[in-house]
């Protein structure tokens, strides 16, 4: 005996609904899109050099701290440089940190509130804001960025004599540079 189609249900039909099957599909599609808008609007400290030499980054927020340690040109003693992200393009130099007194360093109340801490070490706080940092980068001196234990050589990365810029973006123009 013959069936009509009409007294078939779906299953026995041969019909199957996909649109379950394409709604978790865009769900997924939805997700993966979503996580990856996130990842790139994060927010990264990125180290510039001129020229064609690859940049370099590290993921941050707003309110996180580095520094940037280097020996003094003149005095030949350690001097670090601690910043404050603030947000895109915004850096606050907190404080600077330094062994001695001598030539080159801030001495003025106009430089920033001076005191001497029980280490020995003196800490001038400048609250200064910037955009960007620029460095020009010296053997002698041995720069490097610190972030939550993660150092950054800048000599090695970049070379003797290179400028690198520092500073906040979004991951995203990260990339497109």
């Amino acid at each position: 005996m013959k069936q009509h189609l009409q007294d078939w249900k779906p299953g026995q039909a041969g019909f199957q609904s996909f649109f379950r099957k394409k709604n978790y599909l865009y769900y997924f599609l939805l997700l993966v899109f979503l996580c990856f808008f996130w990842y790139a609007n994060n927010i990264v400290v990125s180290l510039n050099p001129e020229g064609n030499r690859k940049s370099v980054s590290f993921a941050t927020e707003v309110g996180d701290t580095w520094y940037i340690t280097f020996t003094h040109s003149v005095e030949k003693t350690p001097w670090e440089e601690y910043y404050r992200v603030q947000g895109i393009n915004d850096l606050i130099l907190t404080h600077t940190r330094f062994e001695s007194l001598g030539w080159g360093y801030p001495y003025s109340p106009a430089d920033g509130k001076f005191r001497h801490t029980d280490d020995g070490k003196f800490v001038v706080e400048m609250n200064r804001p910037y955009k960007t940092v620029k460095l020009r980068i010296a053997e002698q001196a041995l720069p490097c960025i610190v972030h939550h234990g993660q150092t950054y050589n800048l000599c090695e990365l970049f070379g003797h004599g290179s400028l690198v810029e520092i500073k906040v973006e979004r991951r995203w123009q990260y990339w497109i540079k």
